[in-house]
């Protein structure tokens, strides 16, 4: 009886002690000539420039990589128990330069074509867990990748995705 309650003050007062303990002195900043020189683009450097495409977002974070977001897609899937499922889903491309983007754009209506005629194929059980999303990226990234050959991109990036 008296065991749970040291451990519940205990834990209570480790808590307050991390939560309201006013933190050590700050940091101590490098001269300006300690850092290293900046690339530029990638992690700490300039922001990537964000361009609108014809079917979404074009981003270009400067390492030489270049993000296409597609348009939202919802598409009714197959369940277990024969009540109505959908899927709704928010994907990025991943491209590796412009060219490659140059030649996605006018084929987006094709490979949306494409992910909608495997999409609603799928059953709930398909898309459970993370096993299943990775099944459903690999699969997706097949498919665009067959739409614009010889090109190819790089990864398919689930942004949302909402089994319902």
């Amino acid at each position: 009886m008296i065991l749970p309650a040291i451990l519940v003050l205990g834990a209570g007062g480790g808590a307050a002690f991390f939560l309201l303990k006013g933190g050590g002195p700050p940091a101590a900043h490098a001269e300006e000539g300690d850092h290293g020189k900046s690339k530029g683009g990638g992690h700490g450097g300039e922001p990537g420039e964000a361009v609108e495409g014809a079917h979404g977002v074009m981003i270009t974070p400067g390492d030489g990589v270049v993000y296409v977001e597609l348009p939202e897609m919802l598409v009714n899937i197959a369940s277990g128990d024969g009540r109505p499922a959908f899927l709704k889903l928010k994907l990025t491309l991943e491209a590796a330069d412009q060219e490659i983007v140059a030649a996605l754009e006018p084929e987006i209506p094709r490979v949306t074509d494409q992910f909608n005629a495997f999409l609603r194929e799928l059953r709930t059980d398909d898309l459970a867990g993370s096993a299943g999303a990775y099944r459903l990226r690999l699969e997706l990234l097949r498919r665009v990748n067959l739409v614009i050959a010889p090109q190819h991109i790089n990864a398919v990036l689930i942004e949302e995705m909402l089994v319902q």
